[in-house]
């Protein structure tokens, strides 16, 4: 039987939920301006990340992921404490160069690395960060891991609404002219993260209450009979999960529903007060 590591990258948010803490988390780094740069959670946590870009919305910040470097330190540890194996669980290729650079590493390190596209981020990359620990713990490999995250993976949804299409667009996430056209006329649009994992936009609404209305209407739609785990994951916007909570209680009493923080290097590109209803089909 071999020691797996699990690993995952700061956008999946773990920092802000109960963790085991054997998982390695690969942090990327947020940037402002030239010269400022911070790693995700460790040096900018997510209340003074959006504190800071509430106060001035023009400050935009960028985004890398963890350097080449980092990530071969991260593997020589791991070797030394005697994993044969390390899977590492990444943002959506579609958002993040990670994952093809988690695989060009694992040929530079003599540990045997397996990189897995979550095809999503923030809660739902958690969840199988958690998920592939618990199977790792039990005994199992990697390749007896991997069919169970892709049947999350497969059976993830998240639709989300943002108060401002400046951070996605900006940060090259949405067309410009989906962005500059839903600045022009204030629009509030309904996103998703597609099943090949990129942004799209689903519908153009005015105002944010109804494109929060929307969201909830679409999860009850979609979820009536099924036995799901909902998550609600949020850009400091304590207001609107509340919200969020008692209409989904109001629906489906039964339903537990996990609340998790989007960490700053997923908030730079939703920008403050975004926030998205998911579910995973069980």
């Amino acid at each position: 039987m071999s020691k797996v590591a699990i690993l995952v990258c700061s956008n999946a948010g773990l920092d802000y939920l109960d963790y085991p803490k054997d998982i390695r988390i690969l942090r990327s780094v947020i940037h402002f301006g030239a010269d400022e740069a911070y790693d995700d959670y460790v040096q900018m946590d997510a209340k003074t990340f959006y504190e800071r870009i509430q106060k001035d919305p023009n400050d935009i910040p960028r985004t890398s992921y963890v350097s080449p470097g980092t990530m071969i330190a991260y593997f020589e540890e791991l070797e030394k404490e005697g994993y044969e194996e390390a899977l590492v669980i990444t943002i959506s290729s579609k958002l993040s160069g990670l994952y093809e650079a988690v695989k060009r590493i694992a040929s530079e390190v003599t540990i045997k690395v397996t990189a897995f596209d979550s095809l999503t981020l923030a809660y739902a990359e958690a969840y199988m960060a958690l998920e592939a620990h618990r199977l790792a713990q039990e005994g199992k490999s990697v390749a007896e891991i991997l069919p169970y995250l892709e049947r999350i993976r497969d059976n993830d949804r998240i639709i989300f609404a943002v108060d401002t299409l400046l951070y996605l667009v900006k940060n090259g996430r949405l067309s410009k002219l989906q962005g500059t056209l839903g600045t022009m006329l204030q629009m509030k649009p309904l996103l998703q993260i597609t099943e090949d994992g990129k942004v799209e936009s689903l519908e153009k609404i005015r105002t944010i209450h109804k494109a929060h209305q929307r969201c909830l209407e679409r999860y009850i739609e979609e979820t009536q009979g099924l036995n799901v785990l909902t998550y609600i994951s949020h850009a400091h916007a304590d207001e609107y999960v509340d919200w969020f909570k008692t209409e989904i209680k109001k629906a489906f009493p039964e339903r537990e529903v996990v609340v998790a923080y989007l960490t700053p290097v997923v908030g730079a590109h939703t920008g403050p007060k975004g926030i998205g209803i998911g579910y995973i089909k069980l």
